[in-house]
């Protein structure tokens, strides 16, 4: 198949996916024009229409719901072949651009990136460090590590791990302010504040006796975790945050986790791409190795997770 037949192919499954040529746009990362002119091209090769098209919405006309699953096995058997033809390949090129947030960059990625380094010597990690989330076409990220709750978007949301969440206070302010042996006793101390949690001053644990929400307060709020890891250890209050945000400071005994029979949700980590980016080598390959890494420190999820489209 030549180069300009299979990326025509790839506009017109973009567009049946996404149900129009915005959505379509924003999904691949190419121009509604430059998709309406490959769209034309494809039609005018094969002799019929594939889409009905009026101002409001397009739809696929019966050529083309039956060209779609052609299409879309045409679509799979390349992937495969690349894929094939990339694992044989002793090495990754080129430069791989990588979004996530200062905590997790710091405390998870940044130190397993020595073995992922060695095995490719000859590709270009661009790691983008940020708490603001990325936005992956206009920043050209090519993939995005995400565990705050996904929003409405084109984007391909792969889950890669958990992160498990904890209450957690330090040694000194404990022997200062007293235990705490229930959630109702957190009312009676400086919490932490997360700025950017859907409900700061609300903590919801699932319990001996079920379900619990507590409305906490405190004098400080803050806008990164990272901030919150230095006032807790500063003994500045009482915090939810990652379990794997401790690790070092849990075995040296830095911090106590507080409440461990009650447990509070999860939140799903995410690699984050544009389905055009998903199939390419370097990428898969790196989401896999993020997905190995949390996996290693408890934080995995089953290998059964599939990439879904976030509608």
């Amino acid at each position: 198949m030549n180069s300009g037949l299979h990326e025509h192919i790839k506009a017109f499954v973009a567009i049946a996916q996404a149900g129009s040529l915005t959505g379509a746009s924003i999904s691949i990362g190419i121009a509604q024009a430059t998709l309406s002119r490959q769209l034309a091209a494809l039609e005018a090769h094969l002799g019929c229409r594939l889409f009905q098209r009026s101002t409001r919405a397009i739809s696929l006309t019966e050529q083309g719901e039956v060209y779609l699953q052609h299409a879309l096995r045409l679509l799979a058997l390349n992937e495969e072949a690349e894929s094939a033809v990339q694992q044989e390949s002793a090495r990754l090129r080129g430069r791989l651009r990588v979004a996530c947030s200062n905590g997790f960059g710091r405390k998870l990625l940044i130190p397993a990136l020595g073995q992922w380094m060695a095995l490719h010597p000859q590709l270009r990690l661009e790691l983008r460090l940020s708490d603001q989330l990325s936005q992956l076409i206009e920043d050209q990220v090519d993939v995005a590590i995400r565990i705050a709750p996904l929003q409405n978007s084109s984007l391909v949301a792969r889950p890669v791990g958990v992160s498990r969440r904890i209450v957690v206070a330090t040694p000194a302010y404990l022997r200062k302010h007293g235990p705490i042996t229930s959630p109702a006793h957190l009312q009676q101390h400086q919490c932490l504040l997360f700025a950017d949690a859907q409900q700061p001053g609300v903590w919801t644990f699932e319990g001996p006796q079920g379900k619990t929400s507590v409305r906490v307060d405190g004098r400080l709020m803050l806008s990164s975790v990272d901030a919150l890891q230095d006032a807790v250890l500063c003994g500045l209050g009482i915090a939810v945050t990652p379990e794997w945000f401790w690790q070092r400071e849990r075995i040296d005994g830095h911090i106590v986790q507080l409440l461990p029979t009650y447990r509070l949700q999860e939140q799903t980590i995410h690699a984050m791409t544009t389905s055009r980016a998903a199939g390419a080598g370097k990428v898969r390959q790196f989401v896999d190795y993020v997905a190995q890494c949390l996996s290693a420190v408890g934080a995995g999820v089953s290998t059964s997770a599939a990439p879904t489209a976030v509608a």
